[in-house]
């Protein structure tokens, strides 16, 4: 249900991958039952992915179905945000120009790259990084000829656009990139493997507040758990802010705790603390 939050009720907001799913793409047990009882005190439950939002659905309806329904959805790192009733309430995407400029980037430099159109998973190459995604996405993916005229002759915009490859390669993509598209995309890892090419302005951190805006609730406020480049910026804006203990050196020092990691049931871990009788004095 939408409302505007009383004191009782706090604001949990979840990373999926590295954070509430485990190394095997899974939900401990110990972290579903921490997730079940947030949902029966009524506190508000946000999902926040750098995923596309088929691919959130997936987990949600299979790993956390209780959550269906009820937990507010940020897909594409803060480009898609869906609300508890399943509506679109904040939707953007790259510029054209920049999307295909970013494309053409990525082909010069021979490095596997795929986009996001309409919630669709594309590729211009059938090769092993494509299938490997699909399967981590459970989501099926669509070949076509031309990446750039895809996006040419699409009317809905080009949400986001993913490159794999090596991690000591991707920190030279990276550190190039961030200087050559300063000002026109955000760019951020999400795995060590992966580096996400996003509008500029969007981020985890932006949807929070765009969040916090509509539902009038205090960001800072917020438990905001991550573990990935591409959380730093909502650990940031949140007092109560936790790094997974599988989480880089630059995403824990972002983060006002560091607890136990995804594969130790971490969130659980936090979750327990957070609600027990002396809740606002816990010590991590």
């Amino acid at each position: 249900m939408d409302y505007h939050l009383n004191s009782s009720h706090k604001v949990f907001v979840f990373d999926f991958d590295g954070t509430l799913l485990n190394s095997e793409v899974r939900v401990g047990p110990r972290t579903f039952e921490a997730l079940k009882i947030l949902k029966e005190q009524g506190h508000t439950i946000i999902l926040c992915s750098g995923r596309m939002y088929a691919s959130m659905l997936y987990i949600i309806n299979n790993f956390l179905p209780f959550l269906k329904g009820y937990a507010y959805i940020v897909a594409y790192n803060g480009g898609y945000i869906v609300n508890n009733k399943g509506e679109l309430i904040f939707e953007k995407g790259l510029e054209k120009e920049v999307a295909i400029e970013c494309v053409e980037f990525l082909r010069q430099l021979n490095v596997h790259r795929h986009i996001y159109i309409n919630d669709e998973l594309i590729s211009e190459v059938d090769d092993q990084e494509i299938r490997d995604y699909s399967k981590h996405a459970f989501v099926e993916y669509k070949l076509v000829d031309d990446l750039v005229e895809t996006i040419k002759s699409s009317e809905h915009p080009t949400l986001k656009i993913l490159a794999i490859c090596e991690p000591d390669r991707l920190d030279e993509i990276q550190s190039f990139a961030e200087k050559k598209f300063e000002g026109r995309i955000n760019i951020m890892k999400s795995f060590s493997s992966y580096l996400d090419f996003m509008p500029f302005g969007v981020s985890k951190g932006e949807a929070l507040k765009i969040l916090a805006e509509i539902y009038n609730f205090n960001v800072e406020e917020a438990y905001v758990f991550g573990d990935s480049q591409n959380d730093i910026d909502m650990l940031r804006i949140s007092k109560n802010s936790f790094a997974m203990g599988n989480a880089e050196k630059e995403v824990k020092e972002a983060a006002s705790y560091v607890i136990p990691s995804n594969d130790e049931d971490g969130v659980a871990y936090a979750l327990e603390k957070i609600l027990c009788d002396d809740g606002n004095n816990v010590n991590f």
